[in-house]
This record gives structure tokens, sequence and C-alpha cells, in this order.
């Protein structure tokens, strides 16, 4: 990301980096910079897909400690994928990096990958706390820049690009940014927090007060997402300077632009030796080119934080997506996804720490997306005439999906699909009655309604939903103690979100917590991983297709549907033998609300579907029925140590062992109707 070796040469550098007690002050915060970064350097966990209840506790702190200084913080989010295509090469080159990086996590070793749902979660906390934040069509550099300029106040990013925008009030790279670190002044005790700042003019007065405008040229030079020069014919800049190692390139070309008064004659020295050709009119083409890149001008999101209301005409291509998506785009209330769907007709599926030997987790929610896509693209050019199926009346749309094969990325053309009913324009689609729109949410998901709403909470109704389609399409078919896992990880976040101050729930959310954070690790269960991997991207498929059909299921707070050490955790005591409702004995509440998630979802399975999932084959075969307090007194003996067991007895974690678990675990009745969504669905094709 950025230019080319210019983070590590900013870095390497003391002259350029200054102390600053930042307080009182608005702040420009590159948005995906910032939860990659707080992701990755608080050491959330990743390997099991993902623990979302960590991250939003980080990122409430980095906030609440913004606040403690008078911070005021303006997020800029990245929107779709560049329309141009000039960072096309630039984007499949990562999503191969992050395919590797991936399995090198499945298998155990070091990596980094950022899981799937991190920023649909990251938006709803800056909601939840009221932060401002914009979601940008495209990319978020330039508009970031540009509104920084405006008012005069930092950005907040390890992007390198901002090295170069002239920015006034600076760059506070994230790495330096000790947000965790609230300090006093010592004059008057006002919290700060420490940080270095980068200018540009500092970069320039190093080398002979060079003229800032050198610095786009540099960055052309250099190379960046977007600019790849055929830089065979230049000097090698390295000989000018006189440090030596991985960044005298770097040192080179600004010790070479340094001796130029601007960039028009510096362009003139570099393109003389290949004198007046096709080639170099191609090459100053492109340099012009990428130079406009850092040449900032009045930002288009400045309007949207004053007032609420984005760009009324976005440029180029994006004046493809219809007007009415354009607010709840900026507000982060839809999908980005959409934007490359509509105006470039393709998506790149980022890969999970899954089985590499499988195919990709995400094929398993591909009937959801195409959904999307259909209503996204085929309401478009649909013609409604009744009865009619000739040719003319048909347009096969299709979109460019991008994800791996095992360890290559590959291309392939998905079909859009109008699902039934569906006669609408996407421009009115909202305003349909409710119902209309349930439908189409559960005709995607091949599910059938809640029969009583009310035994299942609002805030798990979509997960439901979505894990109802996750079980009869996932292959290889989920195990029992996966989908009880899954299960119980969703009651544990219910108890966490709206029970934390009853006893009951703190011991069974104790419970959990000293089951998720015991020692001795073991390896990752591929089997697992893979299955979990492939359920969370149909809850974001169908997160996403709800959002788009404006919510006809209530949305979620995602960080409380997923903990992933803690689902892999419990699905390995599950395998243990210990039964379901052992873990959550303490709490009848907690057992009632599990048994009601499991009868709604037994619903959507066909018979034999229910009979695998019930007899279950432990370790040792077919498991009979336990005493679930056994269980749950034999479960503590491994959970724990000699030193700790000391420790434990006072905290009170399990002081129901005894006296709310059953004598076996209930059966879940099931009526036997003829409804034709009792059997294990089959591809849906829409008419």
């Amino acid at each position: 990301m950025g230019v080319k070796r210019l983070h590590s040469y900013i870095e390497s550098n003391s002259d350029f980096l200054k102390p600053r007690c930042f307080r009182e002050s608005r702040l420009i915060i590159d948005g995906s910079n910032l939860y990659y970064n707080l992701y990755f350097r608080s050491h959330v966990d990743q390997a099991h897909g993902g623990d979302y209840d960590d991250f939003e506790k980080i990122v409430t702190l980095f906030f609440r400690n913004l606040r403690m200084c008078d911070i005021e913080p303006y997020v800029v989010l990245d929107g779709g994928a560049d329309v141009s295509g000039k960072k096309f090469e630039t984007l499949k080159t990562r999503c191969c990096e992050r395919i590797i990086r991936a399995n090198a996590l499945s298998r155990g070793r070091s990596g980094e990958i950022l899981p799937i749902l991190t920023k649909h979660v990251f938006k709803q906390i800056l909601g939840k706390l009221g932060i401002p934040f914009i979601q940008c069509l495209a990319e978020a550099d330039w508009e970031a820049a540009a509104l920084a300029s405006e008012w005069n106040c930092p950005v907040l990013s390890n992007d390198s690009d901002f090295y170069i925008f002239n920015i006034k009030s600076g760059v506070l790279p994230i790495d330096h940014f000790q947000w965790w670190k609230v300090s006093k002044l010592r004059h008057n005790s006002k919290n700060f927090i420490p940080t270095k700042s980068y200018r540009d003019l500092n970069l320039c007065a190093a080398f002979n007060r060079m003229n800032k405008y050198n610095l786009s040229l540099f960055a052309v030079i250099l190379g960046n997402d977007y600019t790849k020069l055929d830089n065979s014919a230049f000097p090698n800049f390295s000989k000018f300077s006189t440090r030596p190692g991985a960044t005298a390139q770097v040192d080179g070309v600004l010790v070479w632009l340094s001796k130029f008064p601007g960039p028009k004659e510096a362009i003139a020295a570099l393109l003389s030796p290949l004198g007046k050709n096709k080639k170099s009119d191609s090459i100053r083409k492109e340099i012009n080119q990428g130079m406009a890149e850092y040449r900032l001008r009045p930002s288009s999101i400045g309007q949207f934080f004053m007032s609420g209301e984005p760009q009324s005409v976005p440029p180029g291509p994006l004046q493809n997506l219809p007007a009415w998506t354009l607010k709840p785009l900026a507000e982060g209330k839809l999908a980005s996804t959409i934007i490359e769907v509509v105006t470039l007709q393709r998506v790149m599926l980022n890969p999970q720490v899954e089985d590499f030997e499988l195919s990709s987790s995400s094929e398993t929610s591909r009937l959801i997306r195409q959904v999307m896509y259909g209503i996204l693209l085929c309401t478009r050019w649909q013609k409604v005439k009744k009865g009619s199926r000739s040719s003319g009346d048909e347009q096969q749309t299709d979109v460019e999906e991008y994800s791996r094969q095992k360890m290559t990325l590959t291309s392939s053309m998905v079909p859009a699909v109008l699902p039934r009913g569906v006669v609408t324009h996407l421009d009115s689609l909202w305003e349909e009655p409710e119902h209309l729109r349930l439908q189409i949410l559960l005709d995607a998901l091949c599910v059938s309604p809640l029969l009583n709403s009310l035994l299942i909470p609002s805030s798990l109704q979509l997960a439901i939903y979505a894990t109802g389609y996750w079980l009869n399409h996932a292959q290889p078919e989920p195990k029992a103690e996966m989908f009880w896992a899954l299960l119980i990880g969703l009651v544990y976040g219910h108890l966490c979100r709206n029970h934390q101050t009853t006893i009951e729930a703190r011991t069974v959310v104790s419970r959990l917590k000293n089951l998720q954070e015991r020692k001795g690790q073991k390896l990752l269960d591929l089997g697992f991983a893979h299955a979990l991997c492939q359920w969370q991207s149909c809850l974001k498929d169908s997160f996403n297709l709800n959002q788009l059909l404006n919510h006809p299921v209530p949305e979620p707070e995602l960080a409380s549907l997923y903990s992933g050490s803690l689902v892999h955790a419990v699905a390995q005591e599950l395998m243990r033998g210990v039964e379901p409702e052992t873990l959550l004995a303490g709490a009848s509440f907690a057992v009632e609300l599990y048994r009601n998630l499991q009868a709604m979802l037994e619903r959507e399975l066909d018979d034999q579907f229910i009979i695998r999932i019930r007899t279950r084959a432990g370790p040792r075969g077919q498991r009979a029925r336990c005493d679930p307090a056994n269980d749950l007194s034999k479960m503590f003996q491994h959970l724990t140590t000699d030193e700790e067991k000391d420790e434990e007895k006072d905290d009170g974690c399990d002081v129901f062992y005894e006296e709310t678990c059953s004598a076996r675990t209930r059966h879940i009745s099931r009526a036997h109707t003829v409804d034709p969504r009792a059997k294990k669905y089959e591809r849906v094709k829409w008419r």
C-alpha cells in the first residue's frame, strides 16, 4: 500500500518524524488502515475466524481515549475497488498474498489475515459509539487528504501515500500513535496522546529545501498502486544516495530531484535520454496522470460530515449507481460490495483460514450472492410480460467472482438470479411491503419463516436463518458438534449483551470464557475451521442481502454472534462427549434459548439429518446419555491445573454444578407436517 519503500525510509530517519503531544483537534482517520492496525496489533484471534467481541472492546477503548483528549475523530472508509482498472493487477496480487497467509495460519504457522466480517463489525461499532464516518464510493486516501487540507488537521494512517499529499497539519503514523497511553501535560494536566508527526516540509527541507511539488513526481518514479513506469531507461538513482541499504533507491531519487526547481524541469531531464518518440510521449503521459492523483481539490465528503448529504452526482462509472443507494452507502448501511457489482460486475472474495484442499468456503453461500446480483443488475433491464418466456424477454447477466481453487486465485462467471416475483425496479425496492422483502430473503436462504418469532430474540433471527441455509448447503455436511457449538456461541453472545447483571448469566459466561482461555491450545481442527468459515460466508452474504432489502429481518450486532476461539473450544469440548446443555447449566433461560434455537433449526432439516445429529458418534462410537451434572464436574477437571483449582474455588464460577442440570438432555419434539421445506433443499432456480 502506498509508495514503494517510502514507509521504511521515513521510519529510518528520525528527522522526518517529530514528537507531538496530540489533543484538542479534529482528526481525519484512514478507517481501513485503522481497523487493520487495531486488529493485528492487539493480537485478536485470526486463526479461528475472528473474535469480534474482543475487537469491539479494543475499538471502543480507542475512541474513548480520543474523547478523553478532546480529539474529534472523522473516519473515512474505502468503498468499492478502483473503477478505472488501474489498480486491478495490484488487487489480484494482494489477494494471492492473502491466500498464502491464510494457508500458513491454517497450518499453524505465522501470518496475518483479517476475518471477513471485520469491516462490517467496525462500521457497526462506529455507529453505536456515535463516531462520524463515511464510506466512500471508491478508495478513501484522496478524500481523506483533501478533507484534512480543508480543515487544517492531521490524518491518522500508515499509508505512505499521505506522505506525498500536501497536508499542512501533517500525518500521524498509526505505528507511533500511542492511543493506549493517555498522558497529562505538566503545566495544565490536560490529557494528550503521545505520537509522532510527519510533515512534507520536513522532508523537503532535508533535501536542499526541495520544491514540495517534486514529491508527486518522486512517488511516480518509485511506483505506487496506480503507476508502474517502465523505468529501464532511467538512471540508477541509488548511485546518488549517501545511504547504503534497502532505502538507497528512495534516497537517491530525492537527492536527484533536489537539483531541480520544479517537476517540469525534472521530467524534461528524466526523459531527455529517450529523445522525442512515442515511448517518451507515453511515459510523459503516465507521469502526468500519476502526479495528478496527488493534486488536491475541495473534498466531496466535507458536506456529508456537515449536513449528512453525500455527493449527489458521483463521477464517471459511479454514475451507474442508483441515486437512492448513495446515502445508505455513505452511511455504511449498504455493503461496499454492491459498488463493484453495479459498476464493474466483478467481485473479489477474501480467503479465510480454512482447509485449502477443499473448495473455497465462499462457494457455500454463492446462491445468496446470486440473488443479490439479480436484484442489483436484473431489475434494471427486466421486461415485465405476464406469461411470456420468449428469448427477447431474457437477458443473461453474470458477475465475475474471483476466489481460490486450492492455492490459486481463479475467476468464474456467476449468473445473476432474479428472485421469483421481483418485478420492480431497484429504485423502488425499499418501498415494497416488508412481507414481500422478507419473502425474497427467505427464498434466497431456502428457509421457512420463524413459527414463533417471540421465542427467538430479534438480534438472533438473521443468524438463525443463515444457519439454516448453512446446514442444508455446506459440504461436507456439518457435524452435530459444529452445529451445537455455533448455537452455544449465539447464546453466549446474547448473555453478554442482554443479561450481564444476572448471577446466572455471569456463571455461564465465566465458564465458557474459562473454556476459551484454557492453556495448551491444540492445533487448528481444519474440519471445524472449514465448516465455520462456510457459516461466516453464509452470515456475511445474508447480512448484505438483508441490508439491500432494507432489513426485513432486524439487523444484528455482528460482534455478538461469533467468537471464533470460543466456538472452536466449545466444539472440542462437545467432541469429548460433553452434552451442549451441560455447558449452559446454571442459567435456565440460557438452556431454554438454546433449545428454542435448536428447535427452529431442526424444522429446516430432513429426518435423516436430524437422526444423524441426535445420535452423534462420540470418541467411542455412539454415545449413551450421561448425567449432565457429572459431565460438568468432569469437564472442569481438565480445564484447570492443580494450581488453578484453589483460585477458582473462590470465584463462584460454577456454584450451580449440581442444582440446575437435568438428568438427561431434552430431545426437541418436531411436528412432521407435509411441508416442502421439510426436506433438504436442492439448488434453487428462479424463473
